[in-house]
């Protein structure tokens, strides 16, 4: 236990043993009380599968952004130039793209990656280097705001689709919730059973997978893990129909209590949903699903 709160500390650890304290009294926030039987390792269980969960979802969305990435420079460039993002023309709000550009060719400017002082040598105008190399040097926050800011519906629609989303709508709801999710998992901070502030883009393609708030007279995905776990099974899939995430997501999530999935927004028939499904998430036994030279064990010619 000293271990643990000497390297992870106290007020961390605190947010996750918060769901086992016994409901606190009139007047209290927290009781800080706990049921008996609620061992010190419950608690670091918890902490661990967050961990574990994080990464998982870090995987997924450096995957989803890099596709972003590329799609959006190559739309952008093809339709406008390889200094397409100079050009104010190509961007909604001229004042808001003048602070967009000043910050990327600040950011250009203080790099020092190869590729961007290969540029500085080879070329001197435009000083700002091309589509392709600034892309590189934006975060996920950023890139969303680029793709939103972009004029041409047309490279917008098509990126969506390029992603598996229905249209530029969702595709802007999209990045905006998986930027804030990169920066819970970039923080390290707790994501498993989390709130999130946006919710998920109502995408009729993926609603019977999702959890779905029926209450109202609007039915919305409700403001889950779960939800966000869906999109990025979803939009894997497109991209890669091999991918074993979904797999390694209900792996892990089968090693959590019923309680705890719900937690996390799972809704007790998940397992039954699409995305989740054995047969259909392309489960395979040991290495048959690799290709045959890569099956060899080691010496075996």
């Amino acid at each position: 236990m000293k271990r643990w709160l000497r390297t992870v500390g106290y007020y961390r650890l605190s947010a996750y043993w918060l769901p086992l304290e016994l409901p606190p009294i009139a007047g209290q926030t927290r009781s800080k009380q706990f049921p008996p039987g609620t061992a010190f390792s419950d608690i670091i269980d918890i902490y661990v599968f967050d961990r574990k969960l994080r990464l998982l979802v870090m995987e997924a969305v450096d995957r989803f952004e890099i596709a972003v990435r590329a799609r959006w420079t190559n739309l952008l460039s093809l339709a406008h130039g390889s200094h397409a993002h100079a050009d104010a023309r190509n961007f909604h709000n001229g004042f808001e793209h003048a602070r967009m550009f000043a910050k990327i060719a600040k950011t250009a400017e203080e790099s020092s990656e190869v590729f961007v002082e290969h540029y500085r040598k080879k070329y001197t105008d435009p000083f700002v280097p091309s589509l392709w190399h600034v892309t590189e040097l934006m975060t996920l926050g950023e890139l969303s705001h680029w793709v939103k800011a972009t004029s041409d519906n047309r490279i917008k629609d098509e990126l969506a689709k390029d992603l598996g989303l229905p249209n530029k709508e969702v595709l802007e709801g999209t990045l905006q919730l998986l930027s804030y999710v990169r920066n819970i998992c970039a923080h390290h901070s707790r994501l498993w059973n989390r709130k999130t502030v946006k919710r998920a883009p109502n995408i009729r393609q993926m609603r019977n997978d999702m959890d779905i708030d029926r209450s109202g007279t609007q039915h919305q995905p409700r403001n889950s893990i779960y939800n966000v776990l869906v999109i990025l099974a979803r939009t894997l899939r497109h991209q890669s129909p091999d991918t074993t995430f979904p797999q390694r997501v209900r792996a892990l999530v089968e090693s959590r209590t019923t309680a705890q999935q719900n937690a996390m927004g799972f809704p007790n028939d998940w397992r039954s949903r699409p995305i989740w499904r054995n047969n259909a998430i392309g489960q395979r036994n040991g290495w048959n699903w690799l290709p045959r030279v890569f099956r060899q064990k080691p010496g075996v010619s």
